[in-house]
């Protein structure tokens, strides 16, 4: 697994995540939805204006390769029970996989030490190792429509820092 830096995101960044999203959906699909499903499911789930309302409330973070190019996004969503992370990563080579670590210490270091939920698709290994680096456990497996075709997801949990509810 390779570490990336991990920054909040900015008005800047706002080209390259969209880019990242779609590269990152597309990529975790694979053949088992058409591609213009898998566009408008994507613009769907990540609007601009969600987009940049995480990033105007510093609750979006980018991680980004040495040429700080961005290969993962995080969107974060406080719950009252827990941190819910909305993640896609799109590294620059699909053999060259990230790591969740610098982004859970980028988290904990924002004073969020309680327990933080995520989700990817099912059988995306790249994205399941990142949630699995970085401490989480692997949940449920939830059924949801991406256009009339069935995707499954798994959950990934991870408990408190302190062992406290926050």
């Amino acid at each position: 697994m390779r570490a990336v830096e991990v920054r909040t995101g900015n008005r800047d960044d706002l080209k390259a995540i969209k880019k990242v999203t779609l590269q990152a959906c597309s990529e975790a699909m694979g053949e088992l939805i058409p591609s213009r499903v898998v566009i408008a499911e994507t613009r769907r789930r990540f609007p601009t204006a969600s987009i940049c309302e995480h990033i105007l409330a510093g609750q979006l973070l980018v991680g980004v390769d040495g040429a700080d190019r961005i290969e993962v996004v995080c969107l974060m969503d406080e719950r009252e029970d827990r941190l819910e992370m909305t993640t896609v990563l799109a590294p620059v080579h699909p053999a060259k996989s990230v790591s969740g670590v610098e982004l859970l210490a980028k988290i904990r270091s924002m004073g969020w030490l309680g327990a933080v939920t995520s989700e990817c698709v099912l059988g995306n290994l790249p994205h399941e190792q990142f949630h699995e680096v970085a401490g989480f456990s692997p949940g449920e497996v939830e059924v949801s429509e991406w256009g009339g075709h069935d995707v499954f997801k798994r959950k990934w949990w991870l408990g408190p820092a302190d062992g406290t509810d926050r």
